[in-house]
């Protein structure tokens, strides 16, 4: 008797352990199988953006404004072949708060696509591509205004050549930029072929500072002249001095009675700590006439610190408090305004 309840219970273990088995086996079958079926992401999907509260008393009845900005793009290496392109991505955009162009609010924006090599790229579609290297100052917190169709930030729809070189960065940031030091140059060809418009950037590290020249044709079929500009900035990090520090200088031929003058921006930006930094930019004579100061003191909780990037583009959750002190001369009527000083804040999350 106890060797038959010895053969039931071996017997009976055997069958609960192989069914066991059999369930688990099965169970990762049908992991297996919903993994092969999963929605997954292509290699080199980013998402960047940012969630911002904004407070601005006199534009907003309530003080604060709620905005939303999030890129979407792709980007990946390809095989070797024989056209030596290493590198395509695209991205587009969509901003509730479009600075360039209200009337784009919510919508599709900067819709483009580049490919190319460590050398050489070419970008298609609404891209700022032809800006790279004139930028030479944050320009933190100050308001964006242009009123030419054809500007040096547009986001119109062109075909941009880069070569030399440029540190590309893969998910199209080209407010910022870096040169390598085996080739301390750069330059930028564009196209817009819906107004007949060519564009043209080089910039030079000559060490101590970069040097950018910038032109663009006027349309043709048309009176406008060429414009053209020209840029200087630095950094002192090399000296043990955290602070960027720029000039720009912008002539868009306008010779109205009160818009001859040239565009100036300057300023610098100054890391306190790594979380902490502090601005000031100052601009004169823009496109509606303002003359303007802009200082700002921000505190970023830096979530993934990238030391290739500027203290303003970290990631992280961002607070900032900016003090704006501007005036204006009316440029149709000449008319001068004061606008006085005034207190702005925001509170923004970029990822």
């Amino acid at each position: 008797m106890n060797k038959m309840k010895t053969i039931i219970l071996a017997t009976a273990l055997t069958v609960l352990t192989f069914g066991a088995v059999a369930e688990e086996l099965s169970l990762e079958d049908r992991v297996s199988k919903l993994e092969d079926k999963s929605l997954g992401l292509p290699n080199g999907f980013f998402i960047n953006g940012e969630i911002e509260g904004y407070y601005d008393d006199k534009t907003y009845d309530s003080g604060w404004d709620s905005r939303g900005a999030l890129q979407f793009g792709v980007e990946t290496s390809l095989p070797d072949n024989e056209l030596n392109i290493d590198w395509v991505g695209g991205t587009t955009t969509i901003d509730s708060h479009y600075a360039l162009n209200t009337a784009d609010n919510n919508k599709l924006v900067e819709k483009q696509l580049g490919f190319g090599n460590d050398t050489a790229r070419i970008y298609i579609g609404e891209t700022d591509a032809q800006r790279m290297g004139f930028a030479k100052t944050p320009k933190i917190s100050a308001p964006l205004i242009y009123t030419e169709t054809n500007y040096r930030i547009d986001h119109r729809e062109k075909t941009v050549l880069t070569f030399g070189g440029w540190q590309y960065d893969n998910e199209f940031d080209f407010d910022s930029h870096r040169l390598s030091k085996e080739k301390p140059w750069g330059v930028a060809l564009a196209y817009d072929n819906n107004n007949n418009v060519y564009y043209g950037t080089a910039t030079v590290d000559l060490g101590l500072a970069e040097v950018s020249y910038m032109h663009i044709t006027g349309p043709e079929d048309t009176n406008k002249d060429d414009q053209q500009g020209y840029a200087i900035g630095g950094s002192l990090h090399r000296f043990g001095v955290p602070m960027l520090w720029g000039v720009e200088l912008w002539d868009d031929k306008n010779t109205g009675t009160y818009t001859e003058d040239d565009r100036l921006d300057y300023g610098v930006m100054y890391n306190v700590t790594e979380a902490v930094y502090v601005s000031a930019h100052r601009t004169e004579n823009d496109d509606l006439g303002y003359d303007g100061n802009y200082y700002g003191v921000v505190y970023n909780l830096v979530t993934d610190y990238d030391a290739t990037k500027r203290a303003d583009k970290q990631d992280g959750l961002e607070v900032g408090l900016y003090y704006h002190d501007k005036e204006q001369t009316n440029i149709a009527t000449g008319a001068y305004t004061d606008h006085g000083s005034q207190f702005l804040a925001s509170v923004r999350y970029k990822f």
